[in-house]
């Protein structure tokens, strides 16, 4: 292996590790404990979203991460159709899950995450209560957020799986 294939396999694994740590922590800790917390639980959510470089970070962290992957795939698959969809057909699948599950999250939850961020500055530009609409949109984000996040967690774990092979 070259010392640049090194270099990006050492940098995949560690945006990997950031990419679906994040999203798996927060699908089973943060989400339930927002739930949990109700209307508290929106503004802390709010505030994660919007006031954090969370969002960024997570975006970031998935184009690394699908880039050293492409980058890598080449050579570890010899450009070889025969190869790709044989000894490594299970690398294949995960690479394909991967991009989709980068996909996904920036056309769900990256659309949603926005949308809330812009939500919320209204609410707080208003100070005021909410009205019963923005409330209504906040909880229907809310709701496209913990789906995105189910999907694209599906779709990580089995990139992740096949990555191992």
């Amino acid at each position: 292996m070259t010392a640049l294939l090194s270099l990006l396999l050492v940098v995949h694994v560690l945006s990997v590790i950031f990419w679906v740590g994040t999203t798996l922590f927060m699908l089973f800790f943060v989400e339930p404990t927002v739930a949990a917390l109700g209307p508290d639980g929106g503004k802390f959510m709010q505030k994660l979203i919007g006031g954090t470089p969370l969002s960024s970070a997570l975006a970031a962290t998935a184009i690394l991460t699908v880039l050293t992957g492409l980058a890598m795939y080449g050579p570890v698959t010899a450009n070889s159709l025969d190869v790709m969809l044989g000894a490594r057909l299970p690398l294949t699948i995960g690479a394909i899950a991967g991009i989709l599950s980068a996909i996904t999250g920036g056309a769900i939850n990256g659309r949603a995450s926005a949308r809330m961020e812009a939500l919320g500055k209204e609410i707080a530009a208003k100070k005021g209560p909410p009205a019963p609409e923005q409330l209504a949109e906040m909880q229907k984000l809310q709701a496209t957020l913990r789906q995105g996040s189910r999907i694209t967690a599906i779709l990580m774990v089995i990139a992740v799986v096949g990555m191992t092979w």
